[in-house]
């Protein structure tokens, strides 16, 4: 099944969110961007993930850039470059790339409704969706450092992360653990979840990009 239908979904929710709004205003889930930035981000990423050029995602510089390179540009350009990549990465949404972009839009989708004061579409489809290349990730990563097997118990059902028998649980909604892995939460905002066994000894496994927000963040 297509992923575009659920990226075109998140880009209208997005869209709709948006216009109108200040675009100067500050998004702390992305410290240091606007919502112009979070936008434009969005925009410039979709076409990276068409030219397949990552330089710079394990560092931050990979999203830093685009926003710098469009710095000048107004909310409007962005969209109006969101929807020429959007055609361009149509053969996308069909090869395995399909849900890294859904878990981009989706978290980023987020972002800005936690800057805009506009809470909402929590609980549907897209972010189960945005869970699913995380999840891989985080599986494979903790199978390849012989971290101890974590089952996680979401309201949909439970998904086992690593090899064997899991050592403890984690009990969350898919939408607080799509922020926790994605470096939304403060390592003691994860810790302080609903965990059967030290959450210590998963902890730093569950840091998608590598770290986790240094500030508690809430939303």
């Amino acid at each position: 099944m297509t992923n575009a239908p659920l990226y075109d979904a998140a880009k209208h929710r997005i869209t709709e969110l948006v216009r109108g709004r200040d675009p100067q205003t500050p998004v702390a889930a992305t410290p240091g961007w606007s919502v112009k930035d979070v936008v434009a981000h969005l925009a410039g990423g979709l076409r990276d993930f068409v030219d397949r050029r990552f330089d710079g995602v394990e560092s931050g510089e990979w999203g830093e850039r685009q926003v710098r390179d469009r710095r000048d540009n107004s909310l409007e350009d962005a969209f109006a470059e969101w929807d020429a990549n959007r055609s361009l990465a149509e053969p996308l949404f069909d090869s395995p790339m399909g849900s890294v972009l859904i878990s981009e839009v989706v978290q980023h989708e987020h972002d800005l409704r936690a800057a805009l004061g506009a809470p909402g579409d929590r609980d549907g489809v897209a972010v189960r969706s945005a869970l699913t290349k995380p999840l891989q990730q985080l599986d494979q990563r903790m199978r390849e450092n012989d971290v101890p097997a974590l089952r996680i118990t979401l309201e949909h059902g439970d998904r086992v992360l690593g090899h064997g028998e899991p050592a403890g649980t984690l009990r969350t909604t898919s939408f607080e653990l799509m922020r926790a892995i994605g470096g939304r939460r403060s390592a003691d905002q994860i810790k302080a979840l609903d965990w059967d066994g030290d959450p210590d000894v998963w902890i730093s496994s569950l840091a998608l990009f590598g770290r986790h927000r240094p500030e508690p963040f809430e939303e």
